[in-house]
């Protein structure tokens, strides 16, 4: 989300006036105050050293009906706006647009203008500059009046400032700066640059009265190739870390990491040819960085091995930082880091012993932080996170309870943290986090009363941030997953109209969510969970026809962001298996056998590699596969059927199975003639509340099944 000053200013232009637009948006970006201002209070704040980053809107929308998503969500985290003015952009409705919706968020005070062509007031279209939105005031309720504004503005005209003028005054306009003081600093610097250059002058004067000209040719030529080497080293430097911070950021907003990838492997290459013990803190840090940043471009395009390479390199690194001051707080800091990445990657690639190692590294490091200044908030955060890590690789691990004890620990510390700081949306969004792992450990256990209570705090602590502020699309798709998260609970707890209605209301909001951004993967991935839940709590009310219409729908989000985004790393992971299995089960209901053994056999299809493979250890995977396999045995005659696979995949699970699957392994024993096992299974199941519509159609077929176990 952003909040008013992740961009400094917003820059609006017609496209006519781009090259004013990129000069201007270099300008500032690239400006730099004098030290002595930096700091200094004022109305907008400290004063800051740079003004970046500065956000340029690309191009006027000429085919869009309204203002795009990001630009909307840029003019919210602008603390300025800037009007390029000329008469094109008085003539342009996106600017004007622009103008009114920065006014209807931030008032009018904090709107600038640069002239660049035309006059401001004239009255005539052929050179007005000003657009008419500039031209006015708004009252309190966002309206345009017929009062005249009376806009900052500098001229960056020929007869009017000049460029570097009118750059001083619109600097002194976004910073609270004075203009004297900016104008003293640009002829202080002139006045060193006159300064050296006569200095170097009178040495010239004297160096020549002693030497020849051939010696004095080569002692310049001397101290200029080292001026020069050193000049290329600062330069160097310079645009590594510009790399790594403002370009960074800028790039990553847009979603284009991979721009940086060319330089930064050169940059990596040479780094490998490096002696560690040789090269001082900073030079250090930069490669640390560099190597996080090319890991995290390739786990972004799912190619592990070389993402665990550039964090190893990245970990030795951070590693050598530590060891040279191992009391020093940032170094521990920067070290957890890439430890976090390199467990990161091995918890992805299903190394289980490596990813534990890492992460109670990582864990451990934050409880070192903590006591050495519980204090400090951020530390208090990489607690949070180390304790979430622990308990994620726990659940993975099959080990439920542990998973909420990390969780359950994770939960405290961010609550706290989010009472110290209530409008905090990192704090709010970690809390929610640590809620909605809190009750997937539950129900992992069967405390389904306990797991629906955590959702409907989950749920309450998002509803009550998005009624100070309606517009968070990160809370709403928090909000909308907790809402056919707590559906399931719903479901196993036997309460399908409830169910129905949490998982229509989360498909309301996830279907908003995708309408508004169809690019993004993870809005595709809420909407089809959320019409699953639906297509599920129909189902089981025997409304087969919505049920039905739910199901298709979630499927077909699916498949039409895959059809625009083939690339797997795009789609990360979506998948049509839960619609598609609930689909199957509507048809076998309905009598269709042979469009639900078509459906289920695809979903066979889908894990029987990996099952085979020996890969398929996470639980989603062996549930769906099972559920899979349970569908197509029901209607299969034959003794051949897949009960035997689901108990040899259930009941010898590394990863303790979810309710849902240990109802198909007691159906699966049952079939089998273990009725013993069953019962036990049934017994436990029941006696935790648990009430599925599947698992009571069970209990119906056998009802043998909660009769105490032998």
């Amino acid at each position: 989300m952003n909040t008013p000053g992740t961009y400094r200013a917003f820059i609006s232009y017609s496209h006519r006036d781009k090259t004013w637009a990129d000069w201007l948006h270099r300008s500032l970006e690239t400006y730099r105050l004098p030290a002595k201002l930096v700091g200094r209070d004022t109305a907008f704040g400290p004063i800051p050293a740079r003004l970046s980053p500065i956000f340029r809107d690309r191009d006027e929308l000429s085919a869009a009906p309204d203002l795009s998503t990001e630009v909307g969500a840029a003019l919210r985290g602008s603390m300025f706006l800037v009007v390029v003015c000329s008469p094109a952009a008085a003539a342009s409705r996106w600017v004007n647009e622009e103008i009114i919706a920065f006014k209807r968020l931030h008032g009018d005070a904090r709107v600038r203008a640069i002239i660049v062509d035309g006059e401001p007031f004239s009255g005539d279209p052929a050179t007005e500059c000003f657009p008419e939105a500039l031209r006015y005031r708004f009252n309190a309720a966002g309206e345009m009046t017929d009062e005249p504004a009376e806009p900052i503005a500098a001229d960056a005209r020929p007869q009017g400032d000049g460029k570097k003028f009118a750059i001083s005054k619109l600097v002194a306009g976004l910073t609270g700066a004075r203009l004297d003081e900016l104008i003293q600093r640009e002829q202080q610097r002139r006045n060193a640059r006159m300064g050296a250059l006569a200095l170097g002058l009178g040495a010239l004067v004297v160096v020549l009265s002693g030497l020849t000209w051939d010696a004095l040719r080569q002692r310049n030529a001397a101290r200029l190739a080292q001026a020069e080497a050193q000049f290329q080293r600062d330069e160097a430097q310079s645009l590594v870390e510009f790399m790594l911070t403002d370009l960074r950021q800028r790039l990553d907003a847009v979603g284009r990491l991979d721009v940086l990838e060319a330089v930064g492997t050169r940059l990596s290459a040479s780094y490998v040819k490096q002696d560690l013990a040789k090269l001082d803190p900073d030079a250090l840090g930069r490669r640390a960085r560099v190597q996080l940043l090319l890991g995290e471009i390739e786990n972004s395009r799912g190619n592990l091995d070389t993402a665990l390479a550039q964090y190893q390199q990245a970990a030795a690194t951070t590693a050598e930082l530590l060891q040279r001051d191992p009391g020093n707080a940032q170094r521990i800091y920067d070290h957890a880091q890439s430890v976090f990445w390199v467990g990161q990657i091995a918890w992805q690639r299903g190394d289980a012993e490596v990813a534990q190692a890492n992460f109670q590294q990582y864990h451990d490091y934050a409880r070192q932080l903590v006591a050495i200044d519980a204090a400090n908030d951020d530390w208090q955060m990489e607690l949070n996170y180390g304790l979430s890590n622990l308990g994620t690789l726990a659940m993975d691990q099959g080990d439920a309870a542990a998973a909420e004890r990390h969780f359950h620990e994770a939960l405290g510390v961010a609550m706290a943290l989010l009472d110290e700081a209530p409008e905090d949306a990192e704090r709010l969004v970690s809390t929610g986090t640590s809620l909605a792992w809190l009750a997937d450990a539950l129900v992992r256990q069967t405390k389904l009363a306990e797991a629906r209570q955590i959702r409907e705090d989950e749920i309450a602590l998002y509803e009550r941030w998005l009624t100070q502020h309606p517009e968070d699309a990160v809370a709403k798709g928090f909000l909308a997953t907790a809402r056919y998260r707590l559906a399931q609970t719903q479901l196993n707890l036997g309460l399908a109209k409830d169910a129905l209605d949490n998982a229509r209301r989360s498909a309301v909001i996830a279907d908003a969510l995708l309408a508004a951004d169809t690019e993004n993967v993870e809005n595709v991935d809420r909407a089809v969970h959320a019409r699953a839940a639906v297509g599920e709590a129909y189902l089981h009310l025997g409304e087969y026809g919505p049920a039905e219409d739910a199901l298709r729908q979630a499927i077909a989000a699916v498949e039409d962001f895959t059809a625009r985004k083939p690339d797997p790393v795009q789609s990360r992971g979506l998948t049509t298996s839960q619609p598609t299995l609930l689909l199957a089960e509507l048809h076998a209901r309905q009598g269709d056998r042979t469009p639900a053994h078509r459906l289920f056999n695809q979903v066979i299809a889908q894990y029987r590699e990996r099952v085979d493979g020996g890969e398929a250890t996470d639980a989603g995977t062996l549930r769906r596969h099972c559920l899979a396999l349970a569908g197509v045995a029901r209607m299969t005659s034959s003794s051949d059927t897949g009960w035997d696979e689901i108990i040899t995949l259930l009941g010898g699970a590394r990863v303790q199975p979810g309710p849902d699957a240990q109802t198909v392994l007691a159906e699966a024993y049952a079939q089998s003639g273990q009725e013993a096992s069953a019962r036990a299974i049934a017994a436990q199941l029941h006696a935790a509340g648990y009430r599925h519509p599947n698992f009571m159609a069970l209990l119906g077929r056998f009802p043998n099944l909660l009769a105490l176990p032998d």
